[in-house]
């Protein structure tokens, strides 16, 4: 597979869009897995501090409904 940016070998592929990137375009940003109620009703998440993104991928400011999903 080649890199999305440059067409070198790609070494991952962005956790967020799924593009192939290699080791030069790759870039790493936190994801939450997992999130829960903890003790006494506290909100946590479970994150990866360091999964792979490519760089070129917006993440979007806020949640988008889905309500066919009901």
């Amino acid at each position: 597979m080649k890199c999305w940016q440059c067409e070198n070998e790609a070494r991952a592929v962005c956790k967020f869009c799924g593009r192939a990137v290699c080791r030069e375009h790759a870039t790493k940003m936190p994801t939450f897995i997992a999130m829960f109620l903890g003790q006494n009703d506290t909100p946590k998440g479970l994150v990866v501090a360091d999964a792979i993104w490519c760089g070129l991928c917006e993440l979007q400011p806020e949640a988008i409904g889905m309500p066919e999903l009901y």
